[in-house]
């Protein structure tokens, strides 16, 4: 079998995925034993005591219950392969990143790196094993007389990093502060890792020890840490590349590893030459990219590496599946989620699952297993799921949450659960005139436009409408907009007309739903166009999160007596699905549905907005219309939800 470095990734999840990919690729020819209901512990004794293939067979219940979830019946188009739109949206933009951070690269080590936009063109190195090729393509390689220096390109941002801290509690007894210590630091051209430097020192008064540093070090070696799957991404590099070295010169040479991202604190000057942006050190010295060293760090990897390698011909030779196998790898709901997840998860993918539980990673807990202090264990929603409790109603004896418990008896027994009062008292921090306002943004990798970073918020678009009085609202008559005709920078328009729409001289309320998005897009164009910041400032202490009204919000209700008892949210319908999005609630309230527009979300938005400049004259008229359509029902969905809470 040939095993690249993305299949190593997908292959070490589990050992259903080989059986789930030949299954795939080979349908009804597929040789996968079907063991569902049987011990994984027992998996060898029973394999070797099978002497027919009556309950393997390819014609079993649970084998066509997989291959119903995998293809669609009629066209049996493959259900497991998903395009995500914003990669869509943004598959040129990445392959300029890679572009660019191959440049910095070279220009850094003083050398041109070797690297290509096509894969088949890269360099590669291979090994066998066990009868399997594992392969891998590198993005940039720079071979030197005494240094092989090979580059992993990843088109995320440095922050992550940046925020990774060996951290030591406030002592008020010793008096000593809390301690946050960066475990990167910048030197010279290169970001090192410098964790172990501090063991057995003192920082702040504060002793750090090897078991600090291990705590983070865990961490970067987890392949489903949001730092550590990128150290883990190039371990596997590493490990396939070194094997090679072994198997065909028998020798390693002196290899370093590093890992180029955007750099989070890049800010754009805004400079264009010939109509390209030129992506030259900011105001304060910071590159497009920082390059991390992680030669110290993949070595640390390289043992859990050799123990997925063997996984991995494990499961290729023994090929079974059983449905009790979903862990934290399945990343379930992630970027990174496992292709199969909804043939796995299946069981559960119904209304009233129990993954509709609110919070779920907190929300179950054993009352029979007991953690290290003797409190009940906390139980992952996997966990649940592998011990088939696929419904709400399978639950009550491991939820103890009150906002869980309401849940339960919502589906249990059919009611809608909503605190009248606590909504009423919500309500009267709605100042009239109100003002529903929804912002659309393109998130590009680079950024565009003068003072944004990689991956800023651009705002291109809004949505507005305006409720004079309580209950009058009409979705055309009272609604002005302003959507972007091209790619050019039209912030500072757009900012002008918002001015010019928000009245709030004689007092008002801007409502929005989920403010952090609208609140921080507003403090970002008063910093980029301080000459408006006291009018920018002035919509933003307006604000009012509709979302808080349903949700509730500990600052909100803070003068309000509420019975302990009570869940943190002041209504739930089973029609939410465990989901308090605008999409969610709005067929609650109204007879809305964003299901018959062309542009359905936020991530079809931005693939539209993308698409503007390449569209002949009647698409781009098409498609700007179904743009200004999608942002006018966010905000018309405001007005119709809070009719509903009033009607409430």
């Amino acid at each position: 079998m040939k095993i690249s470095k993305t299949l190593f990734k997908n292959l070490m999840r589990c050992k259903n995925f080989v059986s789930l990919l030949d299954m795939n690729q080979n349908r009804a020819a597929h040789s996968v034993k079907i063991l569902d209901d049987l011990d994984e512990n027992n998996l060898n004794e029973i394999l070797d005591t099978v002497e027919t293939d009556d309950i393997f067979s390819e014609l079993s219940e649970n084998a066509r219950d997989i291959f119903n979830h995998m293809f669609e019946e009629e066209t049996g188009e493959d259900l497991t392969i998903a395009t995500s739109a914003q990669l869509k949206a943004f598959e040129e933009t990445f392959k300029k990143v890679e572009m660019l951070a191959t440049m910095h690269a070279g220009k850094v080590f003083k050398k041109e790196v070797l690297a290509s936009e096509n894969t088949f063109e890269q360099k590669k190195f291979s090994y066998s094993n066990n009868g399997h090729e594992f392969y891998c393509y590198l993005d940039g390689y720079l071979e030197e007389d005494d240094v092989i220096r090979v580059f992993e390109i990843k088109a995320t941002t440095s922050k992550k990093f940046q925020e990774l801290h060996v951290t030591k509690r406030e002592s008020k007894k010793k008096g000593l502060p809390k301690l946050q210590l960066p475990v990167f630091e910048k030197r010279g051209d290169i970001v090192e890792y410098i964790g172990r430097e501090f063991v057995d020192q003192k920082v702040e008064g504060h002793l750090i020890t090897l078991e600090d540093i291990y705590e983070i070090e865990k961490k970067l070696l987890d392949p489903y840490h949001d730092c550590g799957k990128y150290v883990f991404d190039l371990a596997i590099e590493r490990y396939i590349i070194e094997n090679s070295f072994k198997q065909n010169k028998d020798f390693v040479p002196n290899i370093k590893y590093y890992l180029v991202v955007l750099n989070s604190d890049y800010v754009f000057t805004g400079k264009e030459e010939n109509g390209n942006k030129v992506y030259e050190p900011d105001e304060n010295g910071n590159e497009l990219f920082k390059i991390f060293d992680f030669t110290f760090i993949t070595e640390l990897a390289l043992d859990e590496v050799r123990k997925k390698e063997a996984f991995i011909c494990e499961s290729i030779n023994e090929k079974t599946y059983l449905d009790a196998r979903l862990s934290r790898s399945c990343m379930y709901k992630k970027t990174t989620e496992c292709r199969f997840c909804k043939v796995c998860f299946r069981h559960a993918l119904k209304d009233g699952s129990s993954l509709e539980y609110l919070d779920k990673d907190s929300a179950f807990h054993s009352q029979v297993k007991l953690n290290d202090k003797g409190n009940p264990l906390n139980l992952k929603y996997f966990d649940v799921l592998n011990e088939k409790r696929f419904m709400i109603s399978d639950c009550l004896d491991i939820i103890d949450k009150p906002k869980n418990i309401v849940q339960y008896e919502c589906f249990v027994h059919n009611q809608v659960y909503q605190d009248v009062p606590r909504i009423k008292y919500a309500l009267s921090f709605i100042k009239k005139p109100i003002y529903h306002l929804d912002f659309e943004s393109y998130n590009s990798p680079l950024p565009r436009f003068r003072g944004e970073k990689p991956y800023s918020q651009s705002l291109f678009q809004y949505s507005l409408h305006k409720e004079e009085e309580f209950g009058v609202c009409d979705i055309e008559k009272n609604h002005t907009e302003f959507l972007a005709k091209d790619h050019q920078d039209r912030r500072k328009e757009l900012v002008e007309q918002l001015i010019k729409d928000i009245d709030l001289s004689n007092g008002g309320c801007v409502l929005v739903y989920n403010q952090s998005f609208e609140k921080t897009r507003l403090k970002e164009l008063a910093e980029i166009y301080p000459e408006y910041k006291k009018e920018l400032d002035n919509i933003n202490d307006h604000v009012f999160d509709l979302l808080y009204v349903l949700k509730g919000n500990k600052d909100l209700f803070k003068g309000y007596s509420v019975n302990s008892n009570a869940p943190g949210y002041t209504y739930y319908n089973n029609k939410l699905h465990g989901s308090f999005s605008i999409k969610k609630v709005l067929p609650i309230f109204t007879d809305l549905s964003y299901n018959n527009l062309d542009v359905k979300n936020g991530t079809e938005a931005i693939q539209a907005y993308g698409e503007l400049a390449t569209l002949t004259d009647k698409e781009y008229n098409d498609k700007y219309l179904a743009l200004r359509t999608y942002c006018r029902q966010d905000t018309w969905a405001m007005v119709e939800i809070l009719r509903g809470l009033r009607k409430l």
